[in-house]
C-alpha cells in the first residue's frame, strides 16, 4: 500500500472528529483524488471493501442503531464493509479505513469514525452489500463549518497529550527513551489515533525492530478496529522516523509492523 508518509503524518497533528458541515460540495479533484485513493485501498485485503457515496451522512444515519451526536448534512460519507470471513478482518478494516480518513483530511475535508450497527430497511438509500458483507463503520465527509477548528488545532499544538493516556500505560513492558528514534516516533504518532469515546485500547510492544500492536482486555470486534487504527498510526510514524518496514497480522499480538533490513 502506498503511503504519502508527509502527508498522512500532518495529517495524523490535524485531524479531530467533525460533526457540522458546511452544505459546498466536494471540489471536482479533491473527489477524483479520494476515489483514486479508495480504488487503491481496495486492492489491498479482499476482507476489506471502502465505498463513497455522494449522499449525506443523514441519510445513513437512521440505519445505524445507536446515538451518534448531532451532525449535519454532508455533501458524501465513506462507507467502511467487511467480509463475514477473514480472521483479521476488523484489524485490517481499521487499517484500510483509517488511510482513507487521513487521505480525506489531507485533503482538507472533515471526518469522524462512526461504528455501524447497520440494519437496511431503515437507511434512506441502498447501501450495495454483497452477499456475505457487513457494514461496520462510516465517515461524513465535507468542508467542516465548525469556526473553532482553528482554536482546536492551536490547543492540540500547545497540549499535544492532553487527553492521551500515559506511555508507561499504553506500553506494559515499559517505555524506552533510549529506543531508536523512529520506534519512539511511531508510538507518539499511534497514541494520536482515534477510537470510540477515546478508551485508547491498543498496547505497544518493542523488540528486534518489530512493534507489537495489541489490544488491553479481551478484543472485542470494534476493539480490533480501533487498533487496526492504531497500526497504521504506527506504520505512518515510523515511516516518518525513517523506517520502512512490512504489516504483519497475527503471530505476535493482533498485528506488528516489522523493521525492513538492507
Amino acid at each position: 500500500m502506498h503511503i504519502p508518509v508527509k502527508e498522512w503524518y500532518n495529517a495524523v497533528q490535524t485531524r479531530y472528529s467533525h460533526q457540522k458541515f458546511s452544505t459546498k460540495n466536494i471540489k471536482a479533484y479533491t473527489q477524483k483524488t479520494l476515489e483514486n485513493t479508495i480504488y487503491s485501498l481496495n486492492q489491498v485485503y479482499p476482507e476489506v471493501r471502502l465505498e463513497l457515496y455522494k449522499s449525506s451522512i443523514q441519510d445513513i444515519l437512521p440505519a445505524l442503531n445507536g446515538k451518534y451526536g448531532n451532525f449535519t448534512d454532508s455533501p458524501a460519507f465513506l462507507a467502511i464493509i467487511i467480509k463475514d470471513e477473514g480472521k483479521h478482518r476488523w484489524t485490517k478494516a481499521g487499517y484500510i479505513g483509517e488511510a482513507a480518513i487521513l487521505e480525506a483530511t489531507a485533503d482538507g475535508l472533515g471526518t469522524c469514525w462512526i461504528g455501524a450497527n447497520f440494519v437496511q430497511r431503515k437507511s434512506l438509500i441502498n447501501i450495495n452489500l454483497q452477499p456475505g458483507e457487513q457494514l461496520i463503520a462510516v465517515s461524513p465527509l465535507g468542508y467542516s463549518s465548525e469556526g473553532y477548528s482553528f482554536t482546536r488545532h492551536f490547543i492540540s499544538k500547545l497540549f499535544p497529550n492532553r487527553d492521551r493516556k500515559d506511555l508507561e500505560l499504553l506500553c506494559p513492558n515499559g517505555y524506552n527513551d533510549e529506543w531508536p528514534g523512529w520506534v519512539k516516533n511511531a508510538i507518539q504518532t499511534a497514541r494520536a489515533a482515534p477510537s470510540r469515546l477515546n478508551r485508547q485500547p491498543w498496547r505497544f510492544y518493542y523488540g528486534d525492530d518489530r512493534i507489537v500492536v495489541d489490544c488491553a482486555g479481551e478484543p472485542s470486534e470494534y476493539k480490533r478496529l480501533e487498533c487496526g487504527i492504531a497500526l497504521l498510526h504506527i506504520q505512518i510514524g515510523a515511516m516518518d522516523g525513517g523506517a520502512e518496514g512490512n504489516i504483519e497480522f497475527g503471530e505476535v499480538g493482533l498485528a506488528s509492523f516489522v523493521k525492513k533490513h538492507y
